[in-house]
């Protein structure tokens, strides 16, 4: 029993849920138990407004300077794919920011032979972020690369990280801007990754459903 049910009542988790869970229960309690809205912040809308901007080739709300310097980020042929991860008793959502297909050209129909690579876009500090999304504790594209192999029997080739260079300190008023720099972090994946972080997140999801239920307990109105 989660938080999250889709419109057909089964019960689902994204990689943002499970993130906040891993930093502070108490403020996924009052996210998801209790619906106290997150509002953002100026950070997360950069990010927004950057990945956007990567999408749709529209990179007005930028200077030609950071114009030129994003392009230079790399995209691929498809953007914002939703996926879809069967776990024991609820899925995780996703979208892909970026996935390039590998398709077979002989055959008239173009058939999927796989994924070349997929890829997710962050923005922030460099020297303070790099670590995070270098390290194993981050799992984002490993759900996401076992969804592609539970929907057409293999995992992508490649998998990156690319961290866009942020400056500016909005808390102090500052204005936030591109700082022209982005670094490619290459994950790696195989099964033995796999298992570890579908074993994580199972019992991940379980601890919040145990919480989650005595929640409701404690929360029940007489009718």
């Amino acid at each position: 029993m989660l938080p999250r049910v889709d419109e057909k009542g089964d019960y689902y988790i994204s990689y943002s849920q499970i993130n906040s869970w891993k930093r502070s229960k108490r403020d996924y309690i009052r996210s998801y138990f209790f619906g106290e809205s997150f509002e953002g912040n100026a950070y997360t809308d950069f990010g927004s407004l950057v990945g956007e901007a990567l999408e749709h080739n529209d990179f007005s709300s930028f200077t030609d300077e950071e114009e030129e310097f994003l392009k230079k980020v790399p995209r691929y042929d498809r953007f914002e794919v939703e996926v879809r991860l069967s776990m024991d008793g609820f899925y995780v959502l996703g979208f892909i920011d970026t996935m390039k297909m590998l398709y077979d050209h002989k055959g008239a129909g173009h058939l999927i032979e796989g994924i070349s690579a997929i890829a997710d876009y962050k923005t922030g500090s460099i020297e303070k972020k790099i670590m995070d999304y270098d390290s194993d504790d981050y799992i984002q594209l490993d759900l996401y690369a076992m969804a592609l192999q539970e929907r057409i029997g293999k995992l992508p080739e490649k998998m990156y990280v690319y961290l866009i260079g942020r400056s500016g300190n909005a808390y102090a008023g500052e204005e936030l801007t591109l700082d022209k720099r982005f670094v490619e972090i290459e994950k790696h994946i195989d099964q033995k990754r796999v298992d570890q972080v579908k074993s994580e997140v199972q019992k991940i999801a379980e601890e919040i459903s145990d919480y989650y239920k005595v929640f409701l307990k404690l929360n029940k109105t007489d009718e």
